[in-house]
This record gives structure tokens, C-alpha cells and sequence, in this order.
């Protein structure tokens, strides 16, 4: 599934967990279980869209990692003021 379908499902979802939360506060929510089964594509959701950012990011960060510079100690900077 492409990455628009996902954050669309993704909304879709949230939306719907927050209006069953709002129907269960309300006493209006006849299965309860439905709260679980919706947290549970939701959580699905989400791991396929980390999942799709980590793969198409996975080679950036490597690159990004070789050339960062490497921070320099607390006391070898003191040092060298002395």
C-alpha cells in the first residue's frame, strides 16, 4: 500500500477510536470490543508506515552517520585552553 493510503487510513482510524471513546463515555457503545479491534489495525497501520520510513530512509542515515564529525571530549578541549 502506497504512503497516502496509509496516512488516510491512519486518520480514518483515529477518528474512528476517538468517536467509539466519545460513544463509550456517552454509555452509547454497545461492543466494547470493537475499541480493540480498532486499536489493533491502527497499531498495524503505524508499523507499516515505520516500516516504509525505514527502509527509504535506511540508506540516508548511514551516510548521514560517516559524516557527522566526531564530538570533541569536555577535557581534552580544557586541556588545550591551558
Amino acid at each position: 500500500m502506497s504512503m497516502p493510503d496509509l496516512q488516510k487510513q491512519l486518520k480514518n482510524s483515529r477518528q474512528e477510536l476517538f468517536n467509539l471513546r466519545f460513544q463509550m463515555a456517552t454509555g452509547q457503545l454497545a461492543n466494547h470490543r470493537q475499541i480493540r479491534l480498532v486499536r489493533n489495525s491502527l497499531a498495524q497501520i503505524l508499523t507499516e508506515i515505520h516500516m516504509k520510513e525505514r527502509d527509504s530512509g535506511e540508506g540516508q542515515a548511514a551516510v548521514a552517520v560517516a559524516e557527522a564529525p566526531k564530538p570533541r571530549r569536555r577535557r581534552a578541549a580544557a586541556e588545550e585552553k591551558r
